[in-house]
């Protein structure tokens, strides 16, 4: 499992690439997908190496919401990625919503039970749905994100399986 969390931290990492500083990017500067505005404390030597990126994404955005513990290597990709993107919570809420369990941000007992008896491919890929509506929420909201629209879709897209 550690190589399969390895290989999805590497993808993500090429994803987010190693610096940008975009005027629109509410999080400001951001290195490896790691921004200033969230994680202030990697930035104090004004740098985030690549070990930093990928300590942060294991701890925050793999073992903290517990997606070291989804067993489809696809969908657990897709679950880190959306949590990077959006949050984990945000992520672990649209999953509880598509298999019906209770929706409070927390990858629990009942929220595997119910995914273990889904059909992984299918929740993946109305997961995918799930991330299209919500870039499209983000954009008519706020038309200054629509610079990142194509970006995010790729992204969001790249998981159908």
């Amino acid at each position: 499992m550690a190589d399969q969390i390895d290989t999805i931290l590497d993808a993500i990492l090429k994803r987010e690439g190693d610096f940008a500083h975009h005027p629109n990017d509410r999080g400001g500067r951001t290195q490896w997908g790691i921004t200033e505005r969230d994680f202030p404390g990697a930035w104090k030597d004004h740098k985030v190496t690549i070990e930093e990126a990928k300590d942060i994404y294991r701890r925050k955005f793999v073992n903290g919401p517990g997606f070291d513990r989804i067993s489809d290597p696809h969908l657990q990709h897709q679950l880190i990625d959306y949590g990077v993107n959006s949050g984990p919570a945000i992520a672990i809420q649209k999953l509880q919503g598509i298999l019906g369990t209770d929706v409070d941000g927390v990858l629990g007992p009942a929220t595997l039970a119910a995914l273990a008896q889904r059909d992984a491919r299918e929740v993946n890929n109305l997961l995918v749905a799930e991330r299209v509506k919500m870039i499209g929420r983000i954009v008519v909201k706020d038309r200054s994100q629509l610079t990142f629209l194509n970006g995010w879709l790729n992204r969001a897209l790249s998981f159908l399986k």
